[in-house]
C-alpha cells in the first residue's frame, strides 16, 4: 500500500496549508506528465490552473509541454536549491512545468502553478491529523 497522500495530510508533513485544503476538498485527481520538466514520468495530481491550461481532459499533456518535457532530461542534473526558485518562475501560462510541489513557507497562490501530488485516496480523506494517528489508522 502507498500512503503518501495520507501523510501529506499530517501536521508534520511540511505541505503548505493551501495544498492540504485542496486535498481535503478534492473531487478528482488526474494522471499527467505535464509536470515533467527534467522528470518525464507520470504523476497523479489535483487539477489546478496548470492542468486546466496544459492537459487534455484525460490528463495527458498537450503537445508543447510534452515536447519540452521529452527533451529536458539533462536538466535533471541541475540541483534544486530547495527554496522554490524554479517554482517562483513557473507560470500556468508557460509550458515549462517542473515537478516541484507547494511546501510551507511558499505563497499560497503558487498552488495553481505547482504539481499538487495526490493519490486516489485524496477523495476519501477529509482532515489533517498527526503522523502518529495516520500510522494508527493504517494499522490493521
Amino acid at each position: 500500500m502507498v500512503a503518501g497522500t495520507r501523510f501529506l495530510l499530517t501536521h508534520e508533513s511540511g505541505a503548505h496549508p493551501a495544498y492540504r485544503q485542496r486535498i481535503i476538498h478534492a473531487d478528482k485527481t488526474i494522471e499527467t506528465m505535464a509536470f515533467g520538466l527534467s522528470w518525464p514520468q507520470r504523476h497523479r495530481v489535483l487539477p489546478n490552473a496548470v492542468t486546466n491550461r496544459w492537459c487534455h481532459p484525460d490528463g495527458s499533456a498537450r503537445r508543447l509541454p510534452a515536447a519540452i518535457n521529452r527533451f529536458s532530461a539533462p536538466l535533471s542534473r541541475i540541483p534544486d536549491r530547495g527554496d522554490g526558485a524554479l517554482l517562483h518562475l513557473q507560470r500556468p501560462a508557460l509550458p515549462f512545468l517542473t515537478p516541484l510541489t507547494l511546501t510551507a513557507g511558499m505563497p499560497a497562490e503558487w498552488a495553481d502553478r505547482a504539481a499538487l501530488y495526490a493519490g486516489e485516496t485524496a477523495l476519501r480523506l477529509d482532515e489533517v491529523t498527526s503522523a502518529a494517528q495516520a500510522v494508527a489508522d493504517l494499522t490493521p
